[in-house]
């Protein structure tokens, strides 16, 4: 399934389908559009800015309805159910996801996107956004290949990004982060009780201040100017790779309960193709 796109010349129609999955104690799904049209596969085929309402679910019973969303403004609410964004869903989205809901997108493109969850999983293959803020109580936030200024929160979760390019702001309570930073803007990484995973191509420019309990840097990746100091029961090491300006891009990476480790990581490995 995929999420249909028109346009005509410089200014495009764009469209992109919106699933929605919620159990009998879901209650209701919203979703609100600004200058929106929603297209749904039931017999009333339109309803020009309406907000369409999903009942009557059972586990002999539960009901699919596809949109195609034309928005410049997109607002859904979950609860105990899934919210799935197939193929590409443009404008500024909000969605939120209470008790163990779970989100799933293929992609995002916006000037905005706010995404956060309670319990359940937040998963992103791309987003491609001015400014993103993702959130989660207890679920895990797995993200593809992100681009813009990208915040991620999660107190007991871990997260991962496959891919960052830009600006990535990441922090955990108990759980671990595993980043992969392709081209740099300033990357700044916490987990306050668990461990840290950097990789990093091998040309990447950037100053360095890796912090932890333990900080192992492999030696494949060469750090220049390399200084180690020890502060209360941890270690921080400080460096540049490839002659970079430390006031332009930099990466942080802070772990004072757990390890920060640093390596290399050639693009075709970030791509985790199976043999």
């Amino acid at each position: 399934m995929f999420a249909p796109r028109w346009g005509w010349g410089l200014g495009s129609l764009q469209l992109g389908q919106l699933q929605v999955w919620a159990a009998e104690a879901a209650g209701r799904w919203a979703c609100r559009a600004c200058q929106t049209r929603l297209y749904g596969s039931g017999p009333d085929e339109r309803w020009p800015g309406s907000d369409p309402e999903v009942s009557g679910f059972g586990p002999a019973g539960r009901t699919l309805k596809e949109w195609a969303l034309l928005s410049q403004k997109l607002h859904v609410q979950t609860r105990g159910g899934k919210v799935i964004c197939l193929g590409t869903v443009y404008g500024n989205i909000d969605i939120c996801a209470s008790d163990k809901s779970t989100v799933t997108v293929d992609k995002l493109q916006g000037s905005s996107v706010n995404i956060s969850t309670e319990d359940g999983l937040l998963k992103a293959k791309y987003l491609y956004t001015e400014s993103s803020f993702l959130s989660s109580a207890a679920g895990d936030i797995t993200l593809g290949s992100v681009h813009g200024n990208i915040t991620l929160q999660s107190k007991m979760g871990n997260i991962t990004v496959d891919s960052s390019s830009g600006c990535l702001k990441a922090s955990t309570h108990q759980g671990a982060l595993d980043v992969y930073v392709s081209q740099l803007g300033k990357v700044e990484l916490k987990s306050h009780k668990g461990s840290i995973l950097v990789k990093v191509t091998s040309s990447l420019q950037a100053h360095l201040q890796l912090s932890g309990k333990e900080v192992d840097v492999n030696s494949e990746v060469h750090v220049q100017e390399m200084a180690e100091a020890h502060k209360d029961d941890g270690i921080i090491i400080t460096g540049l790779m490839n002659q970079a300006n430390k006031h332009e891009k930099w990466i942080k990476a802070d772990a004072p309960k757990g390890t920060v480790s640093f390596r290399s990581q050639s693009w075709f490995q970030s791509l985790k193709l199976q043999d």
